[in-house]
């Protein structure tokens, strides 16, 4: 049992000594040291005022905390992620019988350009959308704090992976 242990520990040991994986989320290589997140301005015909701030500082967060790269300002950096907030709408999803909304649904895009300036064949440009139901019955006012949150954080998942693991 203890043998079994021990080539689980140095095989997992290696793993993360050569630079291909690591427990925080992120597969880059050491050659990654710094990222570049600007802004996402919000060009979506609804304009909750602090979306913008609040979805750039969430990505901003989450790059620095599962990756070893450092934020920077500057246009060199090893990774650049820019873009902006397509969509930020409700729409109607399941209609009662008197042609009522039974449920609304709000949606989120984010067009994102990820310039990779050390593997540039790995550059994407791409649009995440994600989405979550609420009852018909309130308004996007009083759902919104608990939504966004959420759609945030799938949306931030969609992009992490597809930067991180190249999908």
């Amino acid at each position: 049992m203890n043998f079994k242990f021990l080539l689980t520990f140095i095989f997992l040991i290696s793993l993360t000594s050569c630079g291909v994986y690591n427990f925080t989320g992120g597969s880059l290589d050491d050659r990654y040291q710094s990222i570049k997140v600007d802004r996402f301005p919000n060009y979506s015909s609804y304009q909750n005022p602090n979306y913008s701030q609040e979805f750039t500082n969430d990505l901003q967060l989450r790059f620095d905390q599962r990756t070893s790269m450092s934020l920077t300002n500057q246009d060199d950096a090893d990774i650049i992620l820019e873009g902006e907030i397509q969509d930020y709408y409700v729409s109607p999803v399941s209609i009662t019988s008197g042609e009522q909304a039974a449920q609304n649904r709000l949606t989120i895009k984010v067009k994102v350009i990820y310039t990779n300036n050390i593997e540039e064949d790995k550059s994407f440009s791409r649009t995440f959308t994600d989405f979550e139901d609420f009852p018909a019955n309130q308004t996007l006012q009083q759902v919104e704090a608990a939504l966004v949150p959420d759609i945030n954080t799938r949306l931030i998942d969609q992009i992490f992976t597809a930067v991180i693991a190249d999908w």
